[in-house]
């Protein structure tokens, strides 16, 4: 894909802090109007003022923050997920932003016929990100509905309609740069714990195929656990028993055939402070999603340490370490092992019993 990426030349400074650089960013209204959806469109883009920068960096902040999100890839089938093609016409030029978001809404609205939604502010940003840590490109497409607040005016308490920017449930994000890159999860959307209903036809619009193996899912939870009790600083001990309660927790999900859900486990695993464990998770890049059920031979990589070679294989448990029965040597390389179970030490001692005749 020949996508661009520049930056729109005539962005003014906002005189705040940047968070992200927005390229184009739009509203369209969806409506019911007699039982059915119309479409109250915009003609163009709206300019990048201050207030607009402010909105744009606050939902792209709550969208990353907010747990109950899956992942995965747009649908092959462009024909009946058409979201994917018009996205593609604007990034490389074939359409501007203006007709791209209107395209899309047209697939929303015709999803949206099906369900009890009642429409919103339909948002559509592309902006790149300008965290130190993270400067991949994304598209967010999100429904932002009017929320009836108070004011003061003139010493009167009176009506103040705006946007509920942190109560919006139906959203989805694409990746932009691991999407060119082909990775196999650059597109998420709001699951949300128990709305699987209303999240439906929005996945549906998206197209997104979030048909990740749970091995694949399990694995690189396991690795972001391991990374977190590195940054963290515990020791060994503290390390193993962190280690071994996501163990246990996840079996219990395997077992119980429940799924993963980021904001539960974090509960489970870390209450003296949840919100930090599913942070770590969310800011990671490692896109780990809602609704996999832990797949059990890959979550013994938290409790145990496996390899093999031609001609040996080797497999211990982490409290090994803890107990120095199993004693690694950075520097050179090597495990040495200690208290070796009594019929493999006879067996030992009776394959050397000539080498100890010629030592004599």
């Amino acid at each position: 894909m020949n996508m661009v990426a520049g930056v729109e030349k005539d962005i003014e400074p906002t005189g705040i802090q940047i968070e992200n650089i927005i390229h184009k960013v739009i509203v369209h209204t969806l409506q019911k109007d007699n039982g059915e959806f119309i479409v109250d469109s915009r003609d163009e883009v709206l300019k990048v003022s201050d207030i607009v920068q402010r909105l744009i960096d606050k939902l792209a902040q709550l969208y990353a923050t907010k747990t109950g999100k899956e992942y995965g890839r747009f649908e092959v089938d462009e024909a009946n997920y058409p979201v994917s093609t018009f996205l593609k016409g604007y990034l490389e030029n074939k359409v501007d932003f203006v007709q791209a978001s209107l395209d899309m809404c047209g697939t929303l609205m015709r999803e949206s016929k099906q369900t009890a939604t009642p429409g919103g502010h339909v948002f559509f940003a592309h902006f790149t990100r300008a965290a130190a840590a993270d400067k991949d490109e994304y598209f967010i497409v999100a429904i932002l509905n009017d929320e009836l607040g108070t004011a003061l005016r003139n010493k009167e308490v009176v009506d103040s309609v705006h946007l509920d920017i942190k109560g919006f449930r139906l959203a989805g994000r694409v990746n932009i740069t691991k999407w060119r890159g082909k990775s196999d999860t650059y597109l998420s959307f709001l699951k949300g714990r128990g709305q699987e209903k209303v999240s439906g036809f929005f996945k549906t619009f998206l197209g997104c195929n979030n048909s990740v193996p749970a091995a694949s899912e399990t694995k690189n939870l396991a690795q972001l656990l391991e990374d977190f009790a590195e940054q963290r600083q515990m020791l060994d001990n503290q390390k193993s028993e962190f280690l071994r309660k996501a163990y246990v927790i996840c079996k219990g999900y395997a077992d119980e055939d429940r799924p993963f859900e980021l904001e539960v486990f974090s509960n489970e695993l870390w209450p003296e402070n949840p919100e930090e464990l599913s942070v770590w998770v969310m800011e990671s890049g490692v896109n780990i999603s809602d609704g996999f059920v832990p797949d059990k031979r890959s979550l013994n990589r938290l409790v145990k340490f496996s390899g093999k070679s031609k001609h040996w294989r080797l497999d211990f448990d982490r409290i090994a370490l803890d107990n120095k029965e199993v004693i690694f040597d950075k520097a050179k390389g090597t495990l040495t092992i200690s208290a070796l179970p009594e019929d493999l030490l006879q067996r030992m001692i009776r394959e050397h019993e000539d080498e100890d005749e010629y030592e004599e």
